[in-house]
Parts: structure tokens; sequence; C-alpha cells
């Protein structure tokens, strides 16, 4: 049974997600603030955790923030009654898996939901001792970069960079597939189990956080393609 961490000050969300929830076999624990949701996430297993933006003590974003940098990295789907798309922005870049208004029906939020959890079983599978796949590539070293797969770090002329966790899959991912184009479109469909064409500047901005972070060296643009990870150096 997959376990769900639910947070919203709502009473009344708190019931209807919950009982949708349970219909779907989760196991479901709720809470109504920020503060108890970090405090239960950092303490206990979810397959997911769903967030209201705006709570008592902490907001989602904030919530967010709080359990990536002490490396939880439960998929989190932050919910929201203002439709505002750099709020949205903003909650990606702070980590968060998918960012929803409370207008979207149930039975989509749902399947967001079962979408992020298998993505995320897929992106982080048991090991298995047995398994002759587990030779797959742990870092990329450059001259000046030094990405760890494993420890999930980023260094770039010796320092450490700071990324946050979906900056840090969409980098790893183009770099695992380096001398390949990947399109905005695959990108969303892998990370966010979507491929609407009209969320493309999600993928975007998060491309110029990471190019930003890495000197504007390394990821390229093919234009009307995609984007690549281009390993040369000077």
């Amino acid at each position: 049974m997959k376990k769900i961490l639910i947070a919203d000050d709502d009473r009344s969300i708190l019931t209807l997600l919950s009982y949708h929830f349970r219909q779907n076999d989760f196991e479901v624990t709720t809470v109504d603030d920020g503060k108890k949701a970090f405090e239960k996430a950092r303490k206990n297993p979810f397959d997911l955790i769903l967030l209201d933006l705006m709570m008592p003590e902490y907001s989602g974003i904030e919530v967010t923030q709080m359990l990536r940098k002490v490396g939880n990295f439960t998929p989190i789907l932050i919910l929201t009654a203002r439709e505002d798309d750099e709020m949205k922005l903003t909650g990606l870049s702070a980590g968060s898996d998918e960012y929803l208004d409370k207008s979207t029906p149930m039975k989509e939020i749902m399947v967001r939901a079962a979408a992020l959890i298998r993505r995320n079983q897929m992106y982080n599978p048991v090991p298995s001792f047995e398994d002759p796949k587990l030779e797959k590539e742990q870092s990329l070293v450059t001259k000046h970069l030094v990405i760890d797969f494993v420890k999930k770090e980023v260094h770039l002329d010796s320092n450490q960079l700071d990324f946050t966790k979906r900056e840090f899959e969409i980098l790893e991912l183009l770099a695992q597939r380096r001398g390949s184009i990947i399109s905005r479109e695959e990108l969303l469909k892998h990370f966010w189990g979507i491929s609407d064409a009209a969320e493309t500047r999600t993928i975007d901005v998060l491309i110029s956080k990471i190019r930003k972070k890495l000197d504007n060296r390394y990821i390229k643009t093919k234009r009307g393609f995609g984007y690549y990870f281009e390993e040369n150096e000077a």
C-alpha cells in the first residue's frame, strides 16, 4: 500500500483529498500546518507528499525547500488556490515535482499523483545485488566539471554548486544521455508525466537556472529540437 502525507489547513479539503486517496488504496496521514508536515516527512517514509501552498507556520514551498535541504527527495505535489504562473515556477524551482490549482478535477490529481510515484520508482529503483545493471555510470568527470550521480553533487572548478532536486535530475538526464538531443516535450513527459506544449516554459526556466549555475557551459540548444549536453571543453 502506497503512503501519502497530505498537509492542508482547510479541513474540508483535507477530508476530500483523504477520502479519494483512501479509495485508491493509499495509507493516508494528514496534518494541518507546514511545521507538522515537515516533521512528519522528515521522520517517516512516504511515497508522495501533497502540500497546500498557503499554510500556517511554513508554506508548501518552504516545506519543500527544507525537505530538499535535509536530503528528503520524496515526490512533492503542491496544491494552491492561486492561479499564478510565477508562483508555479517558484514552486517547481524550489524542488517540488508538480504544482496544481485546487480547481483541478480530482481524477486528474489522482492520475498526476500516481505518475509521480511511478516515475520516482523508475528513477530510483531499489537495487538488486544480482542486477547486472548495477554497473551504471556513477559520475561524470571532465576537466572543470564533476557530476556525482550517487551523491547528487555537482562541482565546477572545484566549487560545489547548489542544485534543487529537479535541476539536478534534468542535468543528470542530459549528462547521462550526452550526445542525444532531448526535446522539451520529452523532459515534461519524463519528469511530470505530461507533454503539453503549453507547459514548456517550465522547462525553459529550469534550463536557464542550470545554465547560469554552470557559467553558461555544457547545456546547449538545438533550435527547434531541444537541449543536449556538450562534454567538450576548451
